[in-house]
């Protein structure tokens, strides 16, 4: 059983850091449009 617990606590820290990766790379995006708006 313990392990069981384990895993959807990993899974759920996994799930997390996907996340956070996703909302990285949607700044990151935004940022270069950004940037790239104020070059033209």
């Amino acid at each position: 059983k313990k392990m069981e617990s384990d895993l959807s606590q990993l899974q759920t820290e996994v799930e997390e850091a996907v996340q956070e990766c996703r909302n990285a790379e949607e700044k990151a995006k935004k940022a270069i449009t950004d940037a790239a708006m104020m070059a033209e």
